[in-house]
């Protein structure tokens, strides 16, 4: 009698946007031959709620015939978590159908599903997959098997196929006794061609799964996971899966397959018509019927159509595919439209082929208006209104030092290399202001734009590139042209400065004769600590006295015509050129903050190193070893001896200075504007480490950040700042510091948060979620090698909860309700994870009871409304509370809270 169960899968749909409530559908494909009823199993949705006789406990049920004595079974019913978690969805009923060969007494034996689900506020809102193709597809033996579960994600999440490992299961994690895989020599002799290794395997993207070939007449069941994976910032993660435990019959029969011809895979711009015709024949004449299954056809927003629709026709036979694409179609996978073929013979099982036809929707370009310079040498931005913009999120800007055309191919999306993002803006603007963070464009460079739109997760996407706008910055003010580092040294480093007059200034208005302000600080960014170097109506100037060995210089020209100051070039430092240990060799990067070009094809940049025999810093024994094409290899280069075949010496110190070339897009100059770098030494058996830094902690007390912040305020920040300990035993060539965090201090939890240069001694980690945590900080010098942590700085959250002592509930809306003080700002409640409040009358009668824990929407104000807990009003005066509160902190002795009071209905 228990003979019923063949097959089988669980889909959970998320059916409110404000609460947690999921219509769970169990579907159940059974074996017509038993008198069995499917349904009375058992179901428990992963929160410890367990139903035990869905039969009865259903919101709905429904019976399908499917035929070849197959019926599909569905109960749905509803279920409300009450918070953010993981949960699994199990299925159990007894029991399996009779005579399955690939395990041991299946008729005895359970049969088991269940589906994964995330509930988490920063993942979104989460559905299961859809399987649209029933797992009814016989076979013959001899002749390759293919079946696919039609598969679709509603959230437009990817999906993934896991066949391997995975087999038919009983219980939660006891598989059936004795399984077998079809594919066993037990079962399959050779493959359709009549090969040897016969096998049986799933495709993980398509979700093809392929028998070739089966041996032996009979039933099999085998179980696959569909699982979803969704980008969040940044990374994918798995957010659930269903299980499909399916059963195929094989018989005896010498029917040939049907076979399908599909128009190639299409990539089309969004608002694109696709009309296209599928076909197929039979090589045995038997009649065909052509269905189509998948995203296009499941969608509910224009979805696809075809005719005619699931019935038998004649071999060879068509169908024809219409789908009206939408902007809402875009997304960054493709859509896979899966067409099953299936014939119709005299006699043996009905034979099916199923192929996947893919098909991707990008976004249309943006389009470009105008790019105009602006005061403060800025760039405005202006383009029309996006064609999708009621679709898209995203307007993104890229910009290149110079023209970079290119036109993109039919369907290719988003930028090339060689951009740089410089803003985003939403949908409903316009227009954007490049003024390069505030610093202005450099005078004489040519900025070239690009526009490209986003597409929300979970779906993605982007569009195609828009076509580039240039512009070049008008030269009205000096432009520097060279900072190079002349002589290395601590005490007596030297650095040539150069730059041009104002070629475009206003000369009417500016008639001169110019001076100039040399302005120096450390650093690549030339904002703060500004020096006078020198004034003078020249264009040129050697800087002396520097400490070129340890420190990055940049610099300003200040313009002034008698004696006003006009204007300002742009900031240009000097070169820094860095080595790392890797594998016996040296690998050298060098990094600047320039206005000029330095990443163009016709220049190369030349690494010079000294000969090992010759005094390391006398110029005249560095060697040319490498000319760099930075503009497709970027400011990097790797010295293993390999340009003159000698390999690299242990114990030898190997010297580097880097020159690099580049230009304006300004006649008057002459290129390339060439620069040389600080010489840098390294040893490539380096093994002294650096000492641990001294770090210490210089960011705001906790209580006195919130003050005056909001309750919801969330963007926390730390100032760390440290000092390097150059010990005589300890490497003092430093690389890098890098820097640990934790937000709980224990050993084995930090985790490398940034890495920073030498050259810095501060770091502001900011939009933290939250206050607590600790650091360590390690140094790293130029072979690679890295300290002992410093010593550990932590600091804790500041948790706060306060209750009033009085409300008025009379409606009209002041004071109506008892809740947790929301102002002043110093009195909001701060990191609270949980409240729990119980309150009682005068006489020790329970009125009142609350817990965040366990409420829909986890609200820790409470809001008490002054009625019983029958909802009755509950007259004016004196009420007493016992409340427990449980803070986010590290130290256990702020980790909770007991509060005793009184609370005064007033009326």
């Amino acid at each position: 009698m228990a003979t019923h169960i063949r097959a089988g899968e669980i889909i959970a749909e998320r059916i409110s946007t404000t609460s947690l409530t999921y219509r769970i559908v169990v579907v159940g494909y059974t074996d017509t031959r038993s008198s069995v009823v499917f349904g009375p199993g058992k179901i428990a949705f992963g929160d410890g709620r367990v139903v035990e006789n869905l039969n009865t406990e259903s919101d709905f049920s429904r019976v399908e015939s499917l035929g070849n004595q197959i019926e599909k079974n569905i109960f749905v019913i509803t279920h409300t978590y009450q918070g953010p978690g993981q949960y699994t969805i199990r299925f159990q009923e007894f029991n399996r159908n009779d005579l399955t060969l690939n395990m041991d007494n299946s008729v005895e034996t359970p049969f088991y599903i269940e589906t994964m689900i995330t509930i988490d506020p920063f993942v979104g809102i989460n559905n299961s997959p859809i399987l649209t193709i029933p797992p009814v597809d016989n076979g013959q033996i001899n002749t390759r098997y293919i079946h696919n579960p039609g598969a679709y994600d509603p959230d437009g999440d990817s999906l993934a196929y896991r066949f391997k490992d995975v087999v038919p299961l009983q219980d939660f994690k006891t598989p059936v006794s004795n399984y077998r895989s079809p594919a066993s020599s037990e079962f399959s002799f050779n493959r359709e061609d009549g090969s040897p290794n016969p096998f049986i395997t799933m495709d993980p993207l398509t979700g093809d799964l392929v028998w070739d070939a089966p041996g032996i007449a009979g039933q099999y069941n085998v179980a696959f996971h569909i699982e979803e994976w969704r980008k969040v910032n940044g990374e994918y993660m798995k957010i659930g899966y269903v299980v499909r435990d399916m059963q195929i019959i094989i018989e005896n029969s010498d029917n040939q397959r049907p076979e399908l011809i599909l128009p190639p895979d299409l990539c089309v711009i969004a608002g694109t018509d696709i009309s296209e015709i599928i076909q197929g024949f039979d090589p045995d004449g038997d009649d065909i019927k052509i269905e189509v299954f998948g995203d296009p056809i499941e969608i509910s927003s224009s979805p696809a159509t075809y005719s005619p629709l699931a019935t038998y026709q004649a071999s060879p036979g068509i169908i024809n595919f219409d789908w009206q694409t939408i902007c809402n179609h875009v997304r960054a996978r493709d859509y896979q439209v899966r067409v099953r073929i299936t014939d119709d013979p005299d006699s043996g099982p009905a034979l099916v082929d199923i192929k996947t036809w893919n098909i991707q929707v990008i976004g249309p370009a943006p389009i470009i208006q105008d790019v105009v310079q602006s005061e403060g040498r800025s760039a405005d931005l202006s383009w029309d209104p996006y064609s999708c913009a009621n679709s898209a999120e995203i307007m993104e800007i890229w910009r290149s030092v110079n023209s970079n055309p290119y036109t993109p191919d039919s369907c290719e999306t988003g930028i090339r290399d060689g951009y740089e993002l410089i803003g985003t803006t939403n949908m409903s603007t316009f227009e954007f202001e490049d003024n390069n963070n505030g610093t202005g464009l450099a005078p004489g460079n040519t900025y070239c734009y690009r526009l490209v739109a986003s597409y929300p997760q979970p779906r993605g996407g982007e569009s195609k590139v828009s076509e580039e706008f240039c512009i070049t910055i008008d030269v009205d003010v000096p432009i520097i042209t060279n900072v190079s580092v002349e002589n290395t040294d601590a005490v007596t480093g030297e650095i040539d400065v150069k730059w041009t007059p104002p070629y475009d200034i206003d000369t009417q208005q500016y008639p001169g004769p110019y001076e100039y302000q040399l302005l120096r600080s450390q650093g690549f960014m030339g904002n703060s600590n500004l020096e006078l170097v020198t004034t003078t109506s020249d264009t040129l100037f050697t800087d002396t006295g520097l400490n070129t060995a340890d420190h990055v210089y940049s610099y300003k020209v200040v313009l002034f015509d008698g004696g006003q100051a006009i204007d300002t070039s742009s900031v240009a430092s000097s070169v820094w050129v860095q080595p790392t240990i890797i594998n016996e060799a040296i690998e050298l990067k060098w990094e600047f903050n320039v206005p000029w070009n330095n990443r163009i094809a016709e220049y190369t940049h030349e690494v010079y190193r000294n000969r090992t025999d010759a005094n390391a810093t006398d110029e005249d024994v560095f060697t040319l070893i490498a000319e760099v094409n930075v503009s497709s290899s970027g400011f990097i280069f790797l010295d293993d001896g390999s340009h003159n075949g000698v390999p690299l010496s242990k114990d030898t110190e190997y010297c580097y200075y880097i020159i690099t070339k580049g230009a304006y897009n300004v006649p008057m100059i002459e290129y390339p504007l060439v620069n040389k770098s600080q010489i840098i030494c390294a040893r490539p058996d380096d093994n002294t480490l650096p000492c641990p830094p001294v770090l210490t902690y210089e960011g705001p007390d906790c209580a006195e950040l919130l003050a005056n912040e909001e309750c919801s305020f969330s963007s926390y920040f730390h100032n760390l700042s440290w000092e390097p300990d150059f010990t005589a035993t300890c490497d003092d060539e430093l690389g890098a510091f890098r820097i640990y965090f934790s937000l709980t201090g224990e050993e084995g939890t930090f985790e490398l948060t940034r890495t920073v240069s030498s050259l810095d001694r501060t770091a502001t980690l900011s939009e933290l979620d939250d206050f607590k945590g600790c650091y360590y900080i390690t140094a790293v010098d130029r072979s690679g090698n890295e300290s002992a942590p410093s010593n550990i700085v932590c600091v804790d959250n500041c948790p706060n909860y306060e209750l009033p002592n009085a409300f008025t509930p009379n409606a009209d809306g002041t004071n109506d309700t008892f809740m947790a003080f929301d102002n002043p700002f110093s009195r909001c409640p701060r990191f609270v994870e949980a409240v729990e409040i119980k309150i009682f009358n005068r006489w020790g009668v329970q009125v009142f009871e609350y817990n965040s824990s366990s409420s829909n929407e986890k609200d820790i104000y409470i809001r008490w409304n002054g009625t019983d807990q029958n909802g009755n009003e509950l007259p004016a005066g004196t009420y007493f509370y016992n409340a427990t509160v449980l803070f986010d902190a590290n130290e256990v002795s702020l980790q909770r809270q007991e509060l005793k009071g009184h609370i005064q209905i007033i009326k």
